[in-house]
């Protein structure tokens, strides 16, 4: 088939838009053709047009990149390219196109004599036309009838009408809609009631609570397709929280634990949808060998503790199971690896797979770590740190006694854990070594290297498996230079994919670069020390290090995992250095990220400065060292929560508190809690949390607790918001203390 110019301008402009593989544009009035016409030819040319004014400039870059002339034949008056200049530049891309050889040229020439002509400007479909709801409608009517059914609802959910049935029609053109949805609305998990007011307002407050931008009038449309996915995410949370509460009976389960994960779920789907988008992601998905793996692990080519990543938590058992799972030839979920070019090369950090690639390092004697803690302790002993190391990896039983002559301590299972060091596959209760590989049990890999197993259908040495390019290759999805926007979509991706990486956990990977969040992770100890992560603490280190082990000990108990420490210090740094207006209405998860991606955005930002960064994780250990030494008893019960340890709002509030006043009292604050002792008692007594676990109420709460805690300390508000905005160069403080008192919270 012979290529032939197109006949028209319409032809050349749909002509440009294939060849740049985006959607075709109207023509404008006159048939003019617009600039992105341009700009997709651009891109098949591998030009960048975007930021080039004026289209005859844009023409002219692509005819000097294709070699073919540009004059006044090409262009027209008004920044209008003519029919010829338009076939000049498509046929100057097709001849070389075809001359590259980079793809097939007659199919090529087939397609393009195929494409539909650019439409006219007024033959475009009226944007007027109302769409069709009807579907959405059903679903909208089906989902809250479900919700509105009979059955147990998590705590602080409050179903307040009788439930329609099944078969009652939902209207949504005479808004009858409204009063079912305001009743089952507990299930949503809004960040604040519904207005119901009136017909706009309720339509208003809903669009804004659903997280449609603006204030102008919602289109109807776009509020009910986002009134869908929220029902459809709400049903689909029901169902499991009703699932948990069916194994009660079993005690696997309680009404509290169950609302606890029903908002945890709600919190990993609002932290999914607040993922931004960023354009195309450079991935890949290949397979490794172990020994690649091992490889660049050794050579100190990849981070297998990335500061977003969680702590080894896999119990020895579990790295025994997948041991086995790898010598009977069983595939292994895919790992994923976020490739990073820097001065030294190419490194690799492990985003999803890490317990799993620990235990293969652990197994094979292999972990980082666990070498450079034999090179040190052969050093200690005087002993040549190149022999421990092979003998650590040849004669690993061996190495134990050795270990034994110069250490007090025994290798126990745990310390062999926690250093990484290698571990025996199990000896008993292990069917799944069977025939070959019974004399496996009980082993140690170096034991077991030169033994030769059945591996597909060949008998293979087990080395092969793990320390060569063995057919026994691990699936790895490779991204290559994500920032950290796509981090953080990729990571609320993977949660919906059942991944189960929480909002902390989201949070640290996409801002982990911040000097900020890496000092939040340190201070809260929730990494091992500073060095690597946080380096720039070194002169306040012996201050903030007690942050993290207060925050672990009674009567905080916060646990190792999760970063549940790291997220309280965030909230409460948030509260105090994010000003937003909205901030009542908007979740802890939205509010902290927000400070966050102030602080990464904003190039002058003042928490960009490591100095001031220091300064306020000082302040924010200043007032963990003083809620930690204050009299348990100055603190109502109710206050603190009826639990054995303190609730989360409770601490995150009193912390709020005793930061802003640390700015004004200095070390004096710890006497002053002294001194205000029996009024904190009976202040405390009044600050009720709410029922509700909406944004709206815990933010008022928070508020509240801070306002009259600063009264009885005697510090005033307004001035200690000026010394934040002084030291930080923002606050958040004035507009939090400005909250409206919760309905709820007894009168003084």
């Amino acid at each position: 088939m012979r290529y032939e110019s197109a006949r028209s301008k319409a032809e050349a402009v749909a002509r440009m838009y294939f060849l740049g593989n985006r959607g075709v544009e109207p023509l404008g009035p006159g048939s003019k053709e617009k600039k992105s016409a341009l700009v997709a030819l651009g891109r098949f040319v591998h030009l960048d047009l975007e930021p080039i004014p004026g289209k005859h400039e844009c023409g002219r870059a692509i005819a000097d990149t294709l070699g073919i002339p540009w004059d006044e034949e090409c262009m027209s008056a008004g920044d209008t390219i003519t029919l010829v200049g338009l076939n000049r530049l498509v046929d100057g891309a097709v001849r070389a196109h075809m001359e590259s050889g980079s793809g097939p040229v007659r199919s090529l020439v087939r397609e393009l004599a195929s494409v539909n002509p650019a439409p006219r400007w007024d033959e475009r479909e009226d944007d007027d036309v109302p769409a069709d709801l009807s579907e959405v409608e059903q679903n909208i009517a089906e989902a809250i009838a479900e919700l509105a059914s009979e059955g147990a609802t998590p705590l602080n959910v409050d179903i307040s009408c009788l439930p329609p049935s099944n078969g009652t029609a939902v209207s949504l053109d005479d808004g009858s809609w409204r009063t079912p949805l305001a009743a089952v609305q507990g299930w949503l998990f809004l960040p604040a009631s519904i207005d119901e007011t009136d017909g706009p307002s309720f339509d208003h407050s809903l669009g804004q609570l659903l997280g449609i931008e603006g204030t102008a009038e919602t289109p109807a449309v776009e509020l009910f397709e986002r009134l869908q996915q929220r029902l459809e995410r709400a049903v689909s949370h029901r169902q499991t929280f009703l699932d948990a509460i069916e194994t009660d009976a079993e005690g696997s389960a309680t009404l509290e634990s169950a609302s606890v994960a029903w908002e945890a779920a709600w919190g990993e789907a609002d932290e999914s949808e607040e993922a931004e988008t960023s354009g195309p992601i450079s991935a890949k998905a290949t397979t490794w060998p172990i020994a690649q793996f091992r490889q660049y692990a050794m050579d100190g080519e990849m981070d297998l503790s990335p500061s977003y990543q969680r702590a080894d938590v896999w119990p020895t058992a579990d790295a025994q199971l997948l041991i086995e799972s790898v010598l009977r030839g069983i595939p292994l979920p895919s790992v994923i690896l976020l490739q990073r070019n820097t001065s030294d090369g190419d490194r690799y950090e492990i985003v999803d797979g890490k317990q799993r690639l620990t235990s293969l390092l652990r197994f094979t004697a292999a972990h980082p770590r666990a070498l450079a803690t034999v090179r040190a302790r052969a050093a200690a002993w005087g002993e040549d740190p190149d022999e421990m190391v092979n003998l650590f990896t040849t004669d690993y039983p061996r190495f134990k006694k050795t270990w034994r002559k110069h250490e007090a301590t025994t290798l126990s299972a745990r310390h062999e854990k926690e250093l990484y060091f290698p571990f025996a596959l199990r000896s008993t209760n292990a069917p799944a070594l069977s025939g070959d590989l019974e004399q496996l049990r009980g082993r140690y890999y170096s034991d077991m290297r030169s033994l030769a197993i059945q591996v597909g259908n060949a008998k293979k040495k087990i080395r092969a498996l793990f320390e060569e390019v063995s057919d026994y290759q691990i699936p790895v999805i490779l991204y290559f230079e994500a920032t950290s926007r796509q981090i953080h979509e990729v990571f609320s991706l993977y949660n919906k994919q059942g991944k189960h990486l929480n909002a902390e956990e989201i949070r640290n990977a996409a801002f982990h670069e911040l000097d900020f969040m890496r000092a939040l992770l340190a201070t809260a100890g929730d990494t091992d020390g500073i060095e690597r992560v946080a380096p720039f603490l070194g002169p306040v280190w012996d201050d903030v290090r007690s942050t993290g082990p207060a925050l672990a000990a009674s009567p905080y108990s916060m646990p190792d995992a999760g970063y549940k420490r790291t997220k309280a210090l965030s909230w409460v740094a948030a509260a105090l250095l994010m000003e937003d207006e909205s901030a009542s209405t908007r979740s802890t998860t939205a509010h902290v990220n927000n400070l966050l991606k102030r602080i990464e955005t904003h190039g002058d930002d003042p928490l960009r400065n490591q100095h001031a960064v220091t300064q306020a994780m000082r302040l924010l250990d200043a007032a963990v060292d003083a809620h930690q030494s204050a009299p348990l008893q100055i603190w109502a019960p109710k206050f603190r929560g009826t639990q054995t340890r303190w609730q989360e709002l409770q601490l995150v509030a009193s912390l709020v508190a005793l930061a802003a006043a640390s700015t004004k009292l200095g070390d004096g604050l710890a006497d002053r809690i002294d001194e205000c002792a029996d009024e904190l008692r009976s202040a405390s007594d009044r600050w009720v949390r709410p029922r509700k676990s909406q944004s709206r109420e815990q933010w008022q709460f928070i508020g509240g607790v801070v306002r009259e805690f600063l009264d009885v300390l005697g510090v005033d508000a307004v001035a200690a918001d000026e010394e934040l905005r002084s030291r930080f160069g923002t606050s958040g403080l004035q507009s939090l203390v400005s909250l409206p008192r919760l309905l709820e919270w007894p009168d003084l």
